[in-house]
């Protein structure tokens, strides 16, 4: 096994808070790529983080902002 391959296992095995801190402190290293890549599964938390939770009035302004036809949920 690959040490990329190695470090791709183990970064898996790590809960999510544990990811968070890594990401945190080492950001600054990641490409565009990389972040979207690992980020991917979480980008509605990520969205809603940017407005305050629970704020998907915001997320909608956002997405109706860069062109696409978002409809509120009727939750």
């Amino acid at each position: 096994m690959s040490t990329e391959e190695k470090l791709d296992e183990l970064f898996y095995s790590i809960g999510r808070t544990k990811k968070v801190e890594f990401i945190d402190k080492y950001i600054d290293y990641a490409s565009d790529r990389a972040i979207v890549k690992h980020v991917g599964n979480y980008i509605c938390d990520i969205l809603e983080d940017l407005w305050g939770d629970g704020n998907i009035d915001g997320v909608i302004a956002f997405l109706k902002q860069k062109g696409y036809q978002v409809e509120k949920p009727s939750v």
